[in-house]
């Protein structure tokens, strides 16, 4: 397990020590499975509705054809999503439909069938995965696993790898084997029954797939502004589809960024296309899901839930990978060794060097995305750019919980923090809602009222004339994550 990760995680072993992992033989042997009937007749219809889009395309037909081959499935899966994020079903026929009127042009079509169709099998793969495998593999039915799983396999190989392989060539990647070492790694652990190794190396699967899609979206926003004004609208189509596929777990990690790649993409505006804001929001969004499952694996190896643990612990890692092209290749391979380590003690239920590690992986991603302070220290630093109290945080003796002056929380919760001496109080404002924080009090009142649910872990202080709030507290008030180390504070979104 420890081995396969350090492979996963780091690009120059990869090459190297790949194949001494797995039973296969070479890139180009197949996956021992029984094939499904139903799964390669849809696969096969894939490949047919792609090939009527030739120089005399009927838009007409093309409709028919999904209509009749695939849209009672598609809507199925789009019954898995969740009710408030976009279904596929309504992204294909919008896009066949207005394209029909002419208001869009075949390229546009083309890419919506291709790509809308490359959303639904991913969710499929996920959805045999959740509703199939796991819940037979949990029973010890390991042959009902297995079958539902060939069905993953089968659906990779006939849809889905072609995409990995050209987003490996157009990075230098090398995901193709990873999830060809993945897939021989969860038929073993089917083979032997293992579900707590296969709830691990699953998210391998999954992430490693989010990755290649999200990469995809990337592609265009990289060449959407040099691409002729007249191959742009496709291109636009192309890589709003790339990106609705994994839009829903993104939108997980910063809702705000995901909104923004989303809207950048459906405006069918090609200005609005800004490569860099466009990657920095995706690497925001990925940071929130690192955040997430580490805190979570945190969580549960504190909590003495291993199994639970490692399965987060994975997808923290795999979020860091996601993130590979966006380091570079030294800042990467950095943090990917931290990974590593903090894969390793979680397994090994180490605690405190589960939280040294996490910590030490965390400090690559807070200079993008996050604020970083120390007890004792006035300097701080926001995103990466260095800044400075008046006053330093501090513990608090009495209940051990760090303080922070109003300043710095402001700042890392992006919000209009002020404290009103007359009414000693703290007053938060952010997003059109207003907190109350009362000098000396535990409760929190917004807009006008008091939260029953929720309280301070410790009042709010006044020392030299300088009001300290208790971070943790206010922080995960307002959905942010405190991460703490020897003194070094790391507040994340």
């Amino acid at each position: 397990m420890r081995k396969w990760l350090s492979l996963i995680l780091s690009v120059s072993l990869v090459i190297s020590s790949f194949f001494t992992l797995a039973s296969v033989v070479s890139a180009e042997s197949k996956f021992k499975i029984t094939e499904d009937a139903a799964i390669a007749a849809r696969i096969k219809a894939f490949t047919d509705i792609k090939a009527l889009f030739t120089a005399n395309t009927v838009l007409t037909d093309v409709k028919a054809f999904y209509v009749d081959k695939f849209q009672t499935e598609v809507k199925r899966i789009d019954a898995t999503i969740k009710p408030e994020d976009p279904k596929i079903d309504d992204n294909i026929v919008l896009v066949l439909d207005n394209a029909i009127a002419g208001k869009l042009n075949v390229n546009q079509a083309k890419q919506a069938i291709d790509k809308g169709l490359q959303w639904y099998f991913y969710l499929s793969v996920r959805d045999l995965i959740n509703n199939q495998v796991r819940p037979a593999l949990k029973a010890g039915d390991t042959a009902t696993a297995q079958t539902a799983f060939y069905k993953v396999v089968q659906t990779y190989e006939g849809v889905l790898e072609s995409t990995v392989v050209k987003r490996d060539t157009s990075f230098n990647l090398h995901m193709a084997d990873i999830l060809k070492g993945t897939i021989e790694q969860l038929l073993n652990d089917l083979a032997s029954g293992n579900a707590d190794d296969f709830n691990v190396h699953r998210q391998v699967l999954d992430k490693t797939l989010i990755k290649t899609y999200a990469l995809g979206a990337y592609t265009y926003a990289k060449n959407i502004p040099t691409k002729p004004a007249a191959d742009q609208p496709a291109a636009m189509t192309e890589g709003y589809f790339f990106f609705m596929t994994v839009y829903s777990y993104l939108k997980g990690g910063s809702a705000v960024d995901a909104d923004y790649i989303r809207n950048a993409f459906a405006s069918g505006d090609a200005s609005q296309i800004n490569t860099d804001k466009i990657q920095d929001a995706m690497q925001r969004t990925m940071i929130g899901k690192v955040s997430e499952y580490v805190n979570q694996a945190l969580v549960k190896l504190e909590a003495g839930d291993l199994q639970g643990a490692r399965g987060y612990a994975m997808e923290g890692n795999m979020f860091l990978s996601a993130q590979e092209v966006f380091f570079g290749a030294e800042k990467y391979a950095a943090a990917a060794a931290h990974a590593q380590q903090f894969s390793d003690a979680v397994d090994k239920s180490d605690l405190a060097s589960a939280k040294m590690h996490a910590f030490q992986v965390l400090k690559f991603l807070v200079v993008k995305d996050g604020v970083q302070l120390k007890v004792g220290d006035k300097k701080y630093q926001i995103n990466g750019t260095d800044s400075a109290a008046d006053v330093a945080p501090y513990i608090n003796p009495q209940t051990s919980r760090t303080l922070v002056p109003v300043r710095v929380i402001a700042e890392a919760l992006q919000a209009e923090v002020k404290y009103d001496a007359a009414l000693k109080k703290v007053i938060i404002v952010k997003d059109g809602k207003t907190t109350e924080l009362m000098i000396g009090s535990v409760q929190i009142v917004q807009n006008g009222e008091i939260n029953a649910d929720v309280k301070l872990d410790q009042p709010v202080v006044v020392k030299n004339a300088r009001s300290f709030i208790p971070l943790r507290a206010v922080a995960e008030l307002f959905g942010k994550r405190v991460f703490y180390e020897k003194g070094e504070i790391i507040i994340l979104r």
